[in-house]
């Protein structure tokens, strides 16, 4: 192979490996806005965090963080999420929660329009009701953590490739034990509406379409009375991922990637600072798009 050619083709693959989280990812970086998502100190996370040394009831953001290896090279992944939690003795649930989009930092930036950022937040996770234990740890300056893992698919069908296999509250399993994914309809489902099979994660080099499911679960600890917590070494993220391939994706961007390794993940409470949008058509797109914003402000680049 000449070598412009290999390289043109190294460049192309790189760049729009998609890798998750858990995905996920998926992006307040609708229409190309472009967030890097890099690590920062926290800047100011609501304070108001109860009597209670370790209890999550409250308004959260979070950030994940993973990454793929693809020929040798690094895909890096950034998640966020929404949660609203209810805490009842060491067990709490996400009694509200949004996926709010991914980014994948690699060669170049891949990221999602508006389209399918809204169709992802409403409907990716298996269900509601996701849940998790954060308790006093020996020594009572420290709490344990840990979020019960949950699988999320896109761009598939939800009841064939998910939820008639798992729901929330069910044994965990590994995702080479559900059915394998499609490549073609009607098993991938056009979510975001561009009459493109699965989803469309969007690069200057071109679109991928696809549909994927993966699982995270999350588990660390955190200071008491705390309003953030998590960083690397700190929070663990313990994933896994798969994806189809729609052959509408053009050839030399039909390589996907490997998941190298646990993430990390990092929470802060946010409280009223962040504006959950409750009425509208758009108002699961403009939550993501207020958290996306949010975690730029609270973990700045």
């Amino acid at each position: 192979m000449p070598a412009v050619t290999f390289a043109t083709t190294m460049v192309a693959v790189l760049a729009l490996l998609w890798a998750t989280p858990a995905c996920a990812p998926d992006g307040v970086l609708g229409d190309d806005d472009g967030m890097a998502g890099r690590d920062g100190g926290v800047t100011g996370p609501d304070a108001d965090v109860g009597e209670s040394p370790c209890d999550m009831t409250g308004v959260w953001i979070a950030e994940q963080k993973t990454i793929s290896i693809a020929l040798a090279t690094e895909q890096h992944t950034t998640n966020w999420y929404y949660f609203r939690i209810e805490q009842d003795g060491e067990r709490f649930t996400v009694v509200d929660g949004l996926n709010c989009g991914f980014v994948v930092d690699g060669t170049t930036t891949v990221t999602l329009d508006d389209a399918t950022l809204g169709a992802l937040a409403a409907q990716e996770m298996a269900g509601p009701n996701r849940g998790g234990t954060f308790r006093e740890a020996p020594g009572g300056t420290t709490c344990e953590f840990s979020l019960d893992r949950m699988y999320n698919i896109r761009g598939a069908n939800k009841a064939q490739y998910l939820t008639d296999h798992w729901q929330v509250g069910d044994p965990d399993v590994p995702l080479s034990s559900l059915p394998a994914l499609p490549s073609a309809p009607p098993g991938m489902e056009d979510w975001d509406g561009d009459n493109m099979d699965g989803i469309t994660l969007r690069s200057g080099l071109g679109n991928r379409y696809v549909c994927q499911r993966d699982y995270n679960e999350h588990y660390g600890t955190a200071p008491t009375f705390a309003a953030a917590f998590g960083g690397e070494d700190v929070v663990t993220v313990v994933w896994d991922s798969q994806e189809g391939i729609s052959q509408q994706t053009p050839p030399l961007l039909r390589t996907t990637a490997t998941p190298e390794g646990d993430g990390w993940a990092r929470y802060a409470r946010v409280g009223s600072r962040l504006e959950v949008v409750t009425d509208g058509p758009d108002a699961v797109l403009q939550t993501c798009r207020n958290v996306q914003v949010l975690a730029q402000e609270v973990w700045p680049q």
